[in-house]
C-alpha cells in the first residue's frame, strides 16, 4: 500500500532518520515526531493512516498516544516500539488495543514495514479518492490548492513555507525537503524543512548530506537539477527546483532521498514545477507585505507607533538631546512569561493583553513621550527631558499598573507583570540604538532577578 502517511515517533533520531529513509524509499510518506506532545499534534493537525510510537516518549508517553488513535472519529492503528526494559508495558499496550509491537533496535526493518501494512489493511482510514495511473501528481496538486488558498488569506511566510516543504517532499516522493532563501549577506540561508525534529537536525543534515554547492547550481542555472550520491552503498538522489517570479530567484527547494530521476514522469515535473511557482508567489507577496507594514506607522494590535516609525522618531529626539545637551530617557518593558501566556490564553485572548498594557503605558507617559512596539512582548518608550530617576519612577509607577491586569483562565488566573529596564543618555552614547541597547542590558538583568522588575543602568 505505497502511499501510507505513517508517524514515526521515537526520542532516538537514528531510530527517525533510519526509519523514515527505508520507508520512504518503499513509497510511504514518514511524518517523524521526537516526543509525544510532537506525535499528538501530527495526530491532530495531520491525515495519518499509521501511528508508530516508542513506548516511552517523553513528555506523553505511547499509550497516552495510543488512547488519544482511538478516540478519533476515525481510530488510527498503532504500532508500538519497545526495548528490553518496557515490552511489559508494551505487551499491555497491545492489551488496550494497539495493532502490535517491535523490539528495538531494528535491525531489520522489513518487519516493521509488514506490520504497517496489516495495521492500515485492518483498520483502513479515509483517503483521497483512487486515482487514475495517469495521474500520478494529483494529490499534490490537490494539496497544493491548501497552498494557494493559504497565500489568498494572507498566511504568514514561515507557515506557508513549512506547508510548501511538506507537499514539496509529498509530490516528490522525497525523506526531506529543505528551502532556502536569499538574505542581505548573499547567503541563501535555510528557512524551512521537512522530515526533521529540530532545525539543528535539518541544518546538520543539508550542510553534511547535500551541500551549499548544490545549492548555488541551481541559483546559477535557474532550471531542475539532479544529484546523486558518490557513495556506492548509497543510493541518495536529491532535486533541486529554483523558485522563480519574474525571472528572479525568489529561493531554492530542494528534495533530498527521492527515488531515481528516471522514475519522474513529465506530468510529475510539471506538477513540481506549479508547486514552486506558487511558493515563489508567496515569498513575493511576503516580501511584498513586510514592505507596506514598514510604512504604517501604527502597530495593529496596540495602536503604538511601529518599531521603525518609532526609532524614526526617537532618533530625532536623540539627536535633539546630543545637540542641545539635554535629558532622555529610554525605557525598554517586557510582559513576563509571554510565551507561556501565548499558550494558556491562545492568539485572541493575548493581543487583548497587550492592548490593555499599551492603554496603561500610553495613558500614564506624556503625550510628548514616544511610545512604540519594539516586538510582540516588548514596548519601547522616550521621555523627554527626565534624568534616570523619573525614568526609575515612571517603570516603578507603569510595574503596578501592568500587575493590576488578571486574565481569568479556565483553571485558573492569569496574572500579568512586566519586567522594565531604564536608560539615561549620556554623552558618551552616539546613537539611539545604543541607548535602548542599554536598556535592553538593564532589562535583562531584571529578568535574571526574578522578573516583575526595574533595574537601571
Amino acid at each position: 500500500m505505497a502511499g501510507l502517511r505513517v508517524l514515526i515517533a521515537d526520542s532516538d533520531a537514528n531510530v527517525r532518520l533510519q526509519a523514515q529513509s527505508v520507508l520512504t524509499q518503499q513509497g510511504y510518506f514518514v511524518v517523524p515526531a521526537a516526543d509525544g506532545n510532537e506525535a499528538l499534534a501530527h495526530m491532530q493537525n495531520g491525515s495519518l493512516d499509521v501511528v508508530v510510537a516508542y513506548v516511552s516518549l517523553p513528555k506523553q508517553d505511547a499509550l497516552q498516544i495510543l488512547r488519544a488513535a482511538q478516540e478519533k472519529k476515525n481510530p488510527l492503528p498503532v504500532i508500538l516500539l519497545a526495548d528490553a526494559n518496557n515490552i511489559a508495558v508494551a505487551a499491555n499496550g497491545v492489551r488496550e488495543g494497539a495493532f502490535d509491537y517491535l523490539v528495538k533496535p531494528l535491525d531489520d526493518l522489513t518487519r516493521l514495514a509488514i506490520l504497517i501494512e496489516r495495521a492500515a489493511g485492518q483498520m483502513p482510514t479515509p483517503r483521497l479518492a483512487p486515482l487514475p495511473p495517469s495521474a500520478a501528481m494529483l494529490p499534490g496538486e490537490s494539496r497544493s490548492a491548501g497552498l494557494l488558498d493559504a497565500i489568498a488569506h494572507a498566511q504568514d511566510l514561515n507557515a506557508l513555507l513549512n506547508q510548501f516543504t511538506v507537499e514539496f517532499a509529498r509530490l516528490s516522493r522525497a525523506a526531506h525537503s529543505f528551502v532556502l532563501l536569499p538574505h542581505n549577506d548573499g547567503q541563501l540561508h535555510l528557512t524551512a524543512s521537512h522530515g526533521y525534529t529540530t532545525r539543528v537536525e535539518a541544518g546538520r543534515s543539508y550542510t553534511n548530506r547535500v551541500g551549499e554547492k548544490f545549492a548555488l547550481r541551481i541559483a546559477t542555472v535557474k532550471t531542475f537539477q539532479w544529484m546523486s550520491s558518490d557513495d556506492a552503498e548509497l543510493t541518495e538522489n536529491t532535486l533541486g527546483v529554483p523558485l522563480m517570479f519574474h525571472d528572479q530567484i525568489m529561493g531554492i527547494a530542494i528534495a533530498h532521498q527521492t527515488p531515481a530521476p528516471e522514475t519522474f514522469s513529465n506530468s510529475m515535473l510539471a506538477g513540481i514545477q506549479d508547486l514552486a511557482q506558487q511558493a515563489a508567489i508567496a515569498i513575493e507577496l511576503a516580501r511584498l507585505s513586510a514592505r507596506v507594514k514598514r510604512l504604517e506607522p501604527r502597530d495593529p494590535v496596540t495602536g503604538l507607533f511601529s518599531r521603525e516609525y518609532f526609532f524614526e522618531l526617537a532618533d530625532r529626539d536623540f539627536r535633539r538631546a546630543w545637540r542641545f545637551d539635554q535629558t532622555l530617557c529610554a525605557v525598554v518593558m517586557d510582559v513576563d512569561e509571554f510565551g507561556a501566556m501565548h499558550l494558556e490564553l491562545g492568539p485572541a485572548d493575548t493581543d487583548q493583553v497587550m492592548r490593555r498594557v499599551a492603554h496603561t503605558v500610553r495613558e500614564h507617559v506624556r503625550k510628548v513621550d514616544l511610545v512604540g512596539r519594539l516586538s510582540p512582548h516588548t514596548i519601547g518608550f522616550t521621555l523627554w527631558m527626565a534624568q534616570k530617576e523619573h525614568g526609575l519612577a515612571v517603570a516603578e509607577r507603569l510595574r503596578l499598573l501592568v500587575a493590576e491586569i488578571q486574565v481569568p483562565t479556565q483553571e485558573d488566573i492569569w496574572q500579568v507583570t512586566a519586567s522594565f529596564g531604564v536608560a539615561a543618555y549620556r554623552s558618551s552614547i552616539s546613537s539611539v540604538f545604543d541607548l535602548f541597547g542599554i536598556g535592553d542590558q538593564a532589562l535583562r538583568a531584571a529578568k535574571r532577578a526574578g522578573r516583575n522588575r526595574v533595574e537601571g543602568a
